[in-house]
Protein backbone atom coordinates (compact mmCIF):
# COMPACT_ATOMS: atom_id res chain seq x y z
CA UNK A 1 0.00 0.00 0.00
CA UNK A 2 1.12 3.23 -1.33
CA UNK A 3 -0.34 6.38 1.41
CA UNK A 4 0.39 9.67 0.87
CA UNK A 5 0.38 12.28 3.60
CA UNK A 6 0.02 15.83 3.65
CA UNK A 7 0.99 18.62 6.15
CA UNK A 8 3.48 16.59 8.09
CA UNK A 9 5.42 20.17 8.11
CA UNK A 10 4.31 23.30 8.67
CA UNK A 11 4.94 26.29 6.32
CA UNK A 12 7.68 27.80 9.28
CA UNK A 13 9.39 24.84 9.54
CA UNK A 14 9.95 24.08 5.65
CA UNK A 15 11.44 27.24 5.32
CA UNK A 16 13.78 26.96 8.83
CA UNK A 17 15.03 23.37 7.57
CA UNK A 18 15.40 24.60 3.84
CA UNK A 19 17.17 27.93 5.05
CA UNK A 20 19.45 25.50 6.98
CA UNK A 21 20.54 22.46 4.30
CA UNK A 22 20.85 25.49 1.63
CA UNK A 23 24.72 25.41 2.62
CA UNK A 24 25.82 22.26 0.41
CA UNK A 25 28.99 21.78 3.10
CA UNK A 26 26.26 20.01 5.61
CA UNK A 27 26.25 17.32 3.68
CA UNK A 28 28.92 14.04 2.29
CA UNK A 29 28.72 11.74 -0.25
CA UNK A 30 25.17 9.20 0.27
CA UNK A 31 27.27 6.00 -0.67
CA UNK A 32 28.28 5.48 3.01
CA UNK A 33 25.24 4.70 4.24
CA UNK A 34 23.94 2.26 1.42
CA UNK A 35 24.89 -1.50 1.61
CA UNK A 36 24.85 -4.49 -1.19
CA UNK A 37 23.81 -3.57 -4.59
CA UNK A 38 22.10 -0.06 -3.36
CA UNK A 39 25.59 1.37 -3.21
CA UNK A 40 26.70 1.09 -6.71
CA UNK A 41 23.59 2.47 -8.42
CA UNK A 42 23.13 5.39 -5.02
CA UNK A 43 24.74 8.80 -6.30
CA UNK A 44 23.46 11.47 -3.96
CA UNK A 45 24.60 13.57 -1.14
CA UNK A 46 23.70 12.86 2.65
CA UNK A 47 23.50 15.02 5.75
CA UNK A 48 26.09 14.92 7.96
CA UNK A 49 25.18 12.97 10.88
CA UNK A 50 27.46 14.93 13.20
CA UNK A 51 25.99 18.29 11.70
CA UNK A 52 24.22 20.00 14.89
CA UNK A 53 21.75 21.64 12.36
CA UNK A 54 21.09 17.59 10.82
CA UNK A 55 20.46 16.42 13.88
CA UNK A 56 18.43 18.88 15.20
CA UNK A 57 16.10 19.08 11.93
CA UNK A 58 15.79 15.38 12.22
CA UNK A 59 14.94 15.83 15.64
CA UNK A 60 12.06 18.20 14.47
CA UNK A 61 11.05 16.05 11.78
CA UNK A 62 11.12 12.79 14.25
CA UNK A 63 8.30 14.74 16.56
CA UNK A 64 6.15 15.48 14.15
CA UNK A 65 5.94 12.18 12.90
CA UNK A 66 5.37 10.99 16.59
CA UNK A 67 2.16 13.69 16.68
CA UNK A 68 0.62 13.04 13.04
CA UNK A 69 -2.55 10.83 13.74
CA UNK A 70 -2.40 9.82 10.33
CA UNK A 71 1.29 8.63 9.91
CA UNK A 72 0.70 6.65 12.87
CA UNK A 73 -2.56 5.04 11.75
CA UNK A 74 -1.02 4.28 8.28
CA UNK A 75 2.68 2.88 9.63
CA UNK A 76 1.71 1.86 13.14
CA UNK A 77 5.24 2.30 14.04
CA UNK A 78 6.90 0.30 16.89
CA UNK A 79 10.43 1.40 16.21
CA UNK A 80 11.91 4.16 13.84
CA UNK A 81 15.34 3.31 12.37
CA UNK A 82 18.01 6.12 11.46
CA UNK A 83 16.15 9.33 9.56
CA UNK A 84 19.01 10.53 6.48
CA UNK A 85 18.60 14.11 4.88
CA UNK A 86 19.07 13.57 1.36
CA UNK A 87 20.48 16.17 -1.90
CA UNK A 88 20.36 15.41 -5.18
CA UNK A 89 21.73 17.94 -7.01
CA UNK A 90 21.41 17.95 -11.62
CA UNK A 91 22.84 14.49 -12.56
CA UNK A 92 21.86 12.76 -9.31
CA UNK A 93 19.70 9.82 -8.76
CA UNK A 94 19.09 6.21 -7.49
CA UNK A 95 19.12 3.01 -9.27
CA UNK A 96 16.54 0.80 -8.67
CA UNK A 97 16.81 -1.01 -5.16
CA UNK A 98 15.19 -2.42 -2.13
CA UNK A 99 15.96 -0.85 1.31
CA UNK A 100 17.91 -3.13 3.47
CA UNK A 101 15.88 -6.19 5.63
CA UNK A 102 17.00 -4.39 8.67
CA UNK A 103 18.67 -1.07 9.48
CA UNK A 104 20.71 0.16 12.98
CA UNK A 105 18.88 -3.28 14.52
CA UNK A 106 15.53 -2.37 13.25
CA UNK A 107 13.50 -4.63 10.83
CA UNK A 108 12.35 -2.37 7.82
CA UNK A 109 8.41 -2.93 7.39
CA UNK A 110 7.63 0.32 6.22
CA UNK A 111 9.58 3.09 4.19
CA UNK A 112 8.82 6.67 4.14
CA UNK A 113 10.49 10.09 2.03
CA UNK A 114 9.44 13.13 3.03
CA UNK A 115 9.45 16.05 0.07
CA UNK A 116 11.35 19.08 2.15
CA UNK A 117 11.50 20.96 -1.67
CA UNK A 118 8.70 22.30 -3.55
CA UNK A 119 8.50 20.57 -6.43
CA UNK A 120 8.49 23.19 -9.40
CA UNK A 121 11.71 24.31 -7.83
CA UNK A 122 13.46 21.45 -9.78
CA UNK A 123 12.82 18.88 -12.55
CA UNK A 124 13.21 15.61 -12.73
CA UNK A 125 14.04 13.42 -9.17
CA UNK A 126 10.54 11.94 -8.96
CA UNK A 127 10.97 8.77 -6.63
CA UNK A 128 9.19 5.98 -8.91
CA UNK A 129 8.01 2.80 -6.66
CA UNK A 130 6.83 -0.60 -8.02
CA UNK A 131 4.77 -3.07 -7.23
CA UNK A 132 2.39 -5.59 -8.90
CA UNK A 133 0.07 -2.74 -10.12
CA UNK A 134 2.91 -1.30 -12.10
CA UNK A 135 5.03 1.71 -11.69
CA UNK A 136 3.90 4.66 -10.01
CA UNK A 137 6.00 7.99 -10.27
CA UNK A 138 5.56 10.45 -7.06
CA UNK A 139 6.65 14.38 -6.63
CA UNK A 140 4.76 15.88 -3.78
CA UNK A 141 4.49 18.84 -2.68
CA UNK A 142 6.68 19.83 0.08
CA UNK A 143 5.79 18.78 3.51
CA UNK A 144 3.60 15.68 2.51
CA UNK A 145 5.67 11.99 2.35
CA UNK A 146 4.41 8.82 0.44
CA UNK A 147 5.14 5.73 3.05
CA UNK A 148 5.19 2.52 1.02
CA UNK A 149 6.42 -1.73 2.13
CA UNK A 150 9.96 -1.91 2.27
CA UNK A 151 9.96 -4.95 0.16
CA UNK A 152 8.87 -2.77 -3.00
CA UNK A 153 11.71 -1.94 -5.28
CA UNK A 154 12.37 2.08 -6.14
CA UNK A 155 14.09 4.07 -7.84
CA UNK A 156 14.69 8.28 -7.88
CA UNK A 157 15.29 9.53 -11.10
CA UNK A 158 17.64 12.10 -11.82
CA UNK A 159 17.78 15.62 -11.26
CA UNK A 160 18.31 17.48 -14.24
CA UNK A 161 17.72 21.42 -12.59
CA UNK A 162 17.68 22.70 -9.16
CA UNK A 163 17.84 21.26 -5.91
CA UNK A 164 15.81 18.39 -4.64
CA UNK A 165 15.74 17.77 -0.81
CA UNK A 166 13.86 14.81 0.81
CA UNK A 167 14.00 12.90 4.31
CA UNK A 168 14.12 9.55 4.41
CA UNK A 169 13.55 6.76 6.98
CA UNK A 170 12.45 3.53 7.79
CA UNK A 171 10.62 1.59 10.86
CA UNK A 172 9.32 -1.40 11.97
CA UNK A 173 5.70 -1.79 12.51
CA UNK A 174 3.39 -2.84 15.52
CA UNK A 175 1.80 -4.59 12.59
CA UNK A 176 4.01 -6.70 10.61
CA UNK A 177 1.73 -7.45 7.65
CA UNK A 178 1.76 -4.52 5.07
CA UNK A 179 -1.97 -6.59 3.84
CA UNK A 180 -3.29 -6.06 7.66
CA UNK A 181 -1.83 -2.71 7.95
CA UNK A 182 -3.49 -1.34 5.04
CA UNK A 183 -6.86 -2.93 6.17
CA UNK A 184 -6.91 -0.93 9.84
CA UNK A 185 -6.10 1.58 7.93
CA UNK A 186 -9.08 1.63 5.77
CA UNK A 187 -10.80 0.75 8.67
CA UNK A 188 -9.50 3.59 10.64
CA UNK A 189 -10.59 5.79 7.87
CA UNK A 190 -13.99 4.74 7.43
CA UNK A 191 -14.85 5.27 11.42
CA UNK A 192 -13.38 8.92 11.29
CA UNK A 193 -15.53 9.89 8.29
CA UNK A 194 -18.84 7.94 10.06
CA UNK A 195 -18.11 10.85 12.74
CA UNK A 196 -19.66 13.10 10.21
CA UNK A 197 -22.95 12.47 8.68
CA UNK A 198 -21.96 13.64 5.22
CA UNK A 199 -19.35 11.17 4.86
CA UNK A 200 -21.68 8.65 5.83
CA UNK A 201 -22.31 6.70 2.74
CA UNK A 202 -18.80 6.82 2.03
CA UNK A 203 -17.59 5.17 5.37
CA UNK A 204 -19.80 2.47 5.11
CA UNK A 205 -18.36 1.66 1.50
CA UNK A 206 -15.00 1.65 2.78
CA UNK A 207 -16.01 -1.04 5.79
CA UNK A 208 -17.81 -3.09 3.19
CA UNK A 209 -14.59 -2.93 1.75
CA UNK A 210 -12.62 -4.05 4.58
CA UNK A 211 -14.88 -6.60 5.47
CA UNK A 212 -15.06 -8.16 2.16
CA UNK A 213 -11.01 -8.13 1.69
CA UNK A 214 -10.90 -9.62 5.37
CA UNK A 215 -13.44 -12.33 4.14
CA UNK A 216 -10.54 -12.91 1.20
CA UNK A 217 -8.16 -13.79 3.97
CA UNK A 218 -9.63 -16.03 5.94
CA UNK A 219 -11.97 -18.30 3.95
CA UNK A 220 -10.68 -21.49 3.00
Amino acid sequence: MLTCIEHILDTTSLEIIREQLADPQRFTSGVGTAAGRARAVKHNLQGVSGDPQIRGISRLIEQSLEQHPVFQAAARPRQMARLLLSRYEPGMGYGSHIDAPHIDGVRTDVSFTLFLSEPDSYQGGELVIESGAGEDAIKLPAGAMVCYPSSYLHRVEPVTHGVRLVAVGWLQSAVRSAEQRALLFEMDSALAKLREPADSDSALAELANVRANLLRMWMD
